[in-house]
């Protein structure tokens, strides 16, 4: 872990202010992230395990990353996080339980690591971070049904939506990966590919 460079402090504001329509002054995105401390993973990487309790919080601020889980018989993608992105279980935050997930890296990645306690207390002592949390949750929530929204139909009109919606994770995330998302094999996705 290191501290924040100027260069990811810029990144952060800008991102910061991207991820939800609700904009923190700079002097409250700077006591933020002021906080935390520098994270890379390589591809691959856990941030958070499932089965572990780790009630910090992520903001991506370089590369994807992938929240799945095991069936016992296979991975399942149920989401991608591109930069800006706060990645918190619940689970562990709010219920003081185990991630049933797992938050992984899909290429090398860089994350801002907050302690859960520093972020409780910025929310507390802050109205308009407390308030940007707010308009943040909402915003997620807003995103979760445009997902609903594009995974619907068939494989390939699956494919063709995240083509369209989200093409950096075509460009950057594996095969493998993508095809755990859509909810087939690595094989029928590289037919479809090759229609599209």
């Amino acid at each position: 872990m290191t501290e924040l460079t100027p260069e990811y402090r810029q990144l952060a504001h800008q991102l910061l202010n991207k991820e939800c329509s609700y904009r923190m002054p700079p002097e409250v995105i700077d006591e933020f992230i002021s906080k935390g401390e520098l994270l890379t993973l390589r591809r691959g990487q856990n941030v958070i395990a499932a089965g572990e309790v780790d009630d910090n919080l992520y903001l991506l601020l370089e590369g994807i990353m992938r929240c799945w889980y095991s069936d016992g018989r296979q991975e399942i993608t149920l989401s991608f996080g591109l930069p800006g992105v706060i990645v918190q279980p619940m689970h562990c935050y709010y219920g003081s339980e185990p991630s049933s997930e797992n938050y992984a890296a899909c290429c090398p990645s860089t994350l801002l690591k907050i302690a859960r306690k520093d972020f409780d207390s910025l929310v507390e002592s802050n109205h308009c971070f407390a308030q940007w949390n707010l308009r943040l949750a909402q915003c997620q929530l807003y995103h979760y049904e445009i997902r609903r929204r594009e995974i619907k139909g068939d494989a390939q009109a699956r494919y063709v939506a995240l083509m369209r919606h989200r093409p950096e994770i075509i460009r950057n995330v594996s095969l493998r990966i993508i095809a755990t998302y859509l909810g087939i094999t690595p094989e029928y996705l590289s037919a479809i590919r090759a229609k599209v």
